[in-house]
């Protein structure tokens, strides 16, 4: 029964090699790729192809056995005793960050699962391809569900592979496995047809501006979709990475992302002396509740992140294969 090696990492800073060895026969077992009187590789089989020292594995065969989970013959080996093995549900949420919109997707999360034996561990990696690979890399094997916020780098995508299929979600931004579970949201179809309600509102306006940068890796649809909207209507824009004070000029649009931009920008605009919804205009990305009252209300774009909480609560509560796509939705406010 070598498939069980598959299963047991010993990468992990966080477990000691013989938890991470009980950790990956249960995973096994569980995963019914060994069953109920199946023969478990011998000690000398596990210290040849783990590298680790007989104490560990016996001490984790002995663990396993104390559980009645397997059982010993003597001379013969160890043997599968049970497959019934109850215990709660490890998730691994991996989100870019905790901005606004995510702690609304997480506390819808916890809300909905908490009467279910269900574990939840946090975990951020700011779009940064080597905090990702390695978060990963340390969790292999640890938990029955991987749920990840991702972002398109080749090392992601590399990395998110060797989860097996049914353990993974995608979720948040367009996913990097297209066969593989995801809840997440259009950046392309949706956002044109939501800017296009903003046409009449935009012709008041001389240019608009996308501040996109960059180093935040965001979906690169959202700028295609932004620049073909502009080119559809004969609108003059932009696009840039920042907001800067010298931006900042009476019959100028903006569409923001980020949250710290658009701080700046009202920062700015203010500085110089204009309105909000007059000499300027703003258009904020994803709905936050400060968006909702300051300055009067921020007009936005944004998917329902409630109702994208919820999506991933059910698949954690049932995880079979998914595919859902949140379209944005137009909230008018005064700064436009």
């Amino acid at each position: 029964m070598s498939v069980v090696f598959d299963y047991i990492n010993l990468t992990s800073h966080h477990r000691s090699k013989t938890d991470c060895i009980v950790n990956g026969i249960t995973e096994a077992i569980m995963d019914q790729v060994i069953h109920k009187g199946d023969a478990l590789p011998s000690v000398n089989k596990f210290i040849q192809k783990l590298g680790v020292a007989r104490m560990t594995v016996v001490k984790a065969l002995n663990i396993l056995k104390e559980r009645g989970i397997i059982i010993s013959v003597d001379k013969i080996g160890y043997f599968v005793r049970d497959e019934n093995i109850k215990q709660d549900l490890k998730v691994l949420l991996f989100l870019s960050g905790f901005h606004s919109y995510h702690e609304i997707i997480y506390n819808q999360i916890i809300e909905d699962v908490k009467d279910c034996n269900v574990t939840i561990d946090l975990f951020f990696h700011h779009c940064n391809a080597k905090i990702f690979t390695s978060i990963i890399r340390e969790n292999l094997g640890l938990y029955g569900l991987y749920i990840i916020s991702v972002f398109d780098d080749s090392s992601v995508k590399s990395c998110l592979s060797r989860i097996p299929k049914r353990k993974l979600l995608q979720i948040i931004r367009p996913p990097l496995l297209p066969d593989i579970s995801s809840i997440s949201q259009d950046f392309y179809v949706e956002l044109k047809n939501s800017l296009g309600l903003l046409t009449p509102k935009l012709e008041r306006y001389k240019k608009f501006i996308l501040v996109f940068p960059s180093d935040k890796k965001l979906p690169k649809d959202i700028k295609i979709a932004f620049i073909e909207f502009c080119n559809d209507n004969c609108i003059k824009y932009d696009v840039v990475e920042k907001i800067s004070r010298k931006l900042i000029q009476s019959g100028r649009a903006f569409g923001v992302i980020e949250d710290s931009d658009l701080l700046s920008l009202i920062q700015y605009s203010e500085e110089a002396g204009y309105q909000l919804g007059d000499e300027i205009g703003v258009i904020s990305y994803n709905e936050t509740p400060m968006k909702k009252i300051i300055r009067n209300g921020i007009t936005v774009l944004s998917a329902d992140f409630f109702h994208i909480g919820r999506a991933v609560s059910k698949f954690i509560c049932n995880p079979k294969h998914t595919i859902q796509v949140f379209s944005p939705s137009l909230i008018m406010r005064t700064s436009i």
